[in-house]
């Protein structure tokens, strides 16, 4: 069955609210990934040190997600997405061709560098989703 975790954007202070939040919940950081660990990253050094992904675990379940936000895509109100990680391949399909009508595809669905397959849209009410479908779990 799908589910839902909340993804927090930053503009710069991932890795202090990551902390912050580990810290407050009591949670695990378990992931932490930075832009500059991307294939073909040519951006500058401030900007690869900024979290790209990162995951806090609760009792041993996804919690919340962390990341900052590219330097031209950052906008206050934008702070909070949904991303749902999905069981099955066709069940991403199916979400993505269902939210993209009508909608705009930020990120078309692929196989991402880390493997799942994944993509992001903003819906047709202005809602931006994050898909994802790790194959290995």
């Amino acid at each position: 069955m799908p589910f839902a975790v909340p993804y927090l954007v930053f503009n710069g202070e991932g890795q202090d609210a990551l902390t912050f939040y580990a810290e407050v919940f009591q949670a695990e950081i378990t992931s932490v990934q930075r832009f500059k660990e991307m294939n073909n990253f040519d951006g500058d050094a401030v900007f690869g040190e900024r979290l790209m992904h990162s995951r806090l675990i609760k009792n041993g379940e996804e919690f919340i997600y962390i990341t900052d936000a590219p330097y031209d895509v950052f906008t206050t109100g934008n702070r909070v997405t949904i991303l749902i990680n999905f069981t099955s391949e066709e069940e991403i399909k199916y979400a993505y061709q269902a939210l993209r009508t009508d909608g705009k595809v930020e990120m078309e669905l692929q196989v991402a560098f880390w493997g799942s397959t994944y993509a992001q849209v903003t819906d047709r009410f202005g809602v931006f989703w994050q898909l994802n479908f790790d194959q290995k779990n």
